[in-house]
Formats: C-alpha cells, sequence, structure tokens
C-alpha cells in the first residue's frame, strides 16, 4: 500500500506495517490502531505476540498505520472537539484510506477488524461510529478506550447499523487517562444501534491491554475466521 506524499495529512505519509498472515492469503485482516507516544511495533507486541498463535489464528492478517509524531491528534478523548482538529479528521480519513485500500484489494470492511488499544481505541470507536449506515465491520475491539467528544456529547443510540457485530469494550476501573464512564457510556450506544457488546471494567488502575482482553479479541476473531470463506474474502 503506498503512501500520499501530496497530502496536508501527515498520518497519510507514512506507511503502514505488517503483521502475521500475507495480505493475499489472509481471510481476515486486523487495522491495529496504537496509542499515544507508541508505533506500529508496540501493538506487535501488545498485541499480535500474544494473540497470534499459529495454529489458532494462521489467516489473520495485521495491518497498522502510523500516527505522524506518534499522535493522532494533540488534546485528549474528552477535550472540546476543536482542540482536536485538523488531527482528529486527518487521522479518521487515514483510518478510510487504509480500510479502502484493503477493500479494493479484496478484503471488505466484513472482513476488517477495528482493533486499538488508548488513543487508538478511541479513534477506532469514532471511525466506526461515523461509518454507521454506510459500512458493517466484522468487529470492534476497544482496548481501554471510548468514543471521542466531550461530557454531554449526545450520540444515536437507537437502530441496527451495527446490528450483530461484534464489540469488544472495556478497561481498567481507575484508569488514568480513560475513565469507566465513558467505556459503559460508549458500550451503550453501540448496543443501542445493535451491536453484541461485551464491555469489561477490570478493579485496576494500570493502563494496559490484559490477558483477558486478549482471550477475549482471540475468540472473536476466531468467530470471524469460521463464519469466513477460505482465501481471500
Amino acid at each position: 500500500m503506498s503512501v500520499i506524499v501530496d497530502s496536508p495529512n501527515p498520518h497519510l505519509a507514512l506507511p503502514p506495517e505488517r503483521f502475521g498472515a500475507p495480505l493475499d492469503a489472509a481471510r481476515a485482516v486486523v487495522i491495529l490502531i496504537h496509542g499515544r507516544g507508541q508505533s506500529p511495533g508496540d501493538m506487535a507486541q501488545q498485541i499480535v505476540q500474544r494473540l497470534d498463535l499459529p495454529d489458532v489464528l494462521p489467516d489473520v492478517a495485521y495491518i497498522a498505520p502510523a500516527a505522524a509524531d506518534q499522535t493522532w491528534y494533540p488534546a485528549g478523548f474528552m477535550a472540546p472537539t476543536e482542540q482536536n482538529q485538523p488531527r482528529l479528521d486527518f487521522a479518521l480519513a487515514r483510518l478510510a484510506a487504509l480500510s479502502d485500500a484493503l477493500g479494493a484489494g479484496g478484503t471488505p470492511p466484513s472482513a476488517q477488524a477495528i482493533v486499538g488499544f488508548s488513543q487508538g481505541a478511541c479513534l477506532g470507536c469514532e471511525f466506526v461510529y461515523r461509518n454507521r449506515g454506510r459500512q458493517r465491520f466484522a468487529a470492534l475491539c476497544a482496548l481501554t478506550g471510548g468514543l471521542i467528544g466531550p461530557p454531554g456529547t449526545e450520540w444515536e443510540t437507537v437502530g441496527d447499523a451495527f446490528r450483530d457485530m461484534p464489540v469488544l469494550l472495556g478497561g481498567a476501573s481507575a484508569d488514568p487517562f480513560v475513565p469507566a464512564a465513558r467505556m459503559l457510556e460508549t458500550a451503550a450506544v453501540f448496543r443501542g444501534l445493535g451491536a453484541r457488546v461485551d464491555a469489561t471494567i477490570y478493579p485496576s488502575a494500570v493502563h494496559e491491554v490484559t490477558d483477558d482482553q486478549i482471550a477475549r479479541l482471540r475468540a472473536i476473531l476466531t468467530e470471524i475466521l469460521a463464519g469466513s470463506p477460505r482465501g481471500n474474502p
């Protein structure tokens, strides 16, 4: 996937990194979105190396875009939206470009799982939510994240835009960056739109991807593979 160098969007100038199965042989693709101050390599260490057991998930490819300056948007995810512009729109456009390129290569959104940690989890939630009614992804797994917007933001909560789509949400009860209340609020939004939501809040103050989340994510990917024909979707 080529990069775009003549765009004001700095995220488009950085190539994604790939892990797991080759894209042309994969039955499902995970779009991995790293957190603030991280890189695609961190996602490989935090998630892929703990998740990708060859005898369990041999047909999953992982592709991880990189944020310019290792940050998708500058302020906190619950800050006034204008404080994160235009970088927030740039970040969403980067995910859209990557998803579209995967679709053009034979992997439609229905075989793409959106998986993020921390800032990347927030961005993943926002990306999937904003695409409601246009695209249905294979799954959304937001590991310590929630929808973007200041307190009091109102989201659409009734409909079937995400009917039966697996959504994994949750994190530490006293996470220093992502309030548990916003994670649960996000869970309610996706549940109201028809998703099958698994939202778990862990009694902890540690900002991390837990072993339990890895196990739940592995189960979701196994389910996706079970419903996907062999070969490129």
